[in-house]
């Protein structure tokens, strides 16, 4: 098999092993993820004032302009446990021993957000990615699909003999 079409065929299959993967994550985790705290949150969140105890970048200070960071949060519930919880999503806005309002799942006082991390904008915005993600995985499943295919048809095409006039 020639280089060029090794490299078209490894191509073709490495976008839509992306493309599923994508998909899968965007199913699965992400837009799940996203929409259920935001519901949650806003339909039976309880607010709190918060001490932010740890902040941990999301990736090396060069790769990471913004000064994103997962942070957890420490909070007296309103029948007084005392919590620690990781915040549902990244923020560069906050810094350890910072005091913050926050608000969480009654429920599941695991799931604790910043308050201003589930106002419409930044919902919007999220959902917006989360969106725009399942269809970059569908677009590039396709394309990588159409691409494969095309390739072995035109390949095919070229190799077969020449029907023999007798």
């Amino acid at each position: 098999m020639p280089d060029h079409a090794r490299t078209v065929r490894n191509g073709s299959l490495a976008m839509i092993a992306l493309g599923v993967l994508l998909f899968v994550l965007s199913v699965f985790y992400l837009i799940p993820h996203d929409t259920g705290v935001t519901s949650a949150l806003r339909s039976r969140g309880v607010h709190a004032r918060a001490v932010v105890t740890a902040c941990t970048p999301v990736s090396r200070p060069e790769d990471n302009p913004a000064g994103n960071a997962y942070c957890r949060v420490r909070f007296a519930t309103s029948d007084g446990t005392t919590v620690d919880a990781q915040l549902a999503y990244v923020t560069g806005t906050i810094a350890a021993r910072d005091t913050v309002s926050v608000v969480y799942d009654p429920r599941h006082t695991g799931t604790v957000a910043l308050q201003s991390s589930i106002g419409l904008w930044n919902s919007l915005v999220r959902n917006t990615l989360d969106v725009v993600a399942l269809a970059a995985s569908v677009l590039m499943t396709l394309l990588g699909l159409a691409v494969h295919l095309t390739y072995r048809w035109v390949t095919r095409a070229h190799t077969r003999p020449a029907p023999s006039a007798t």
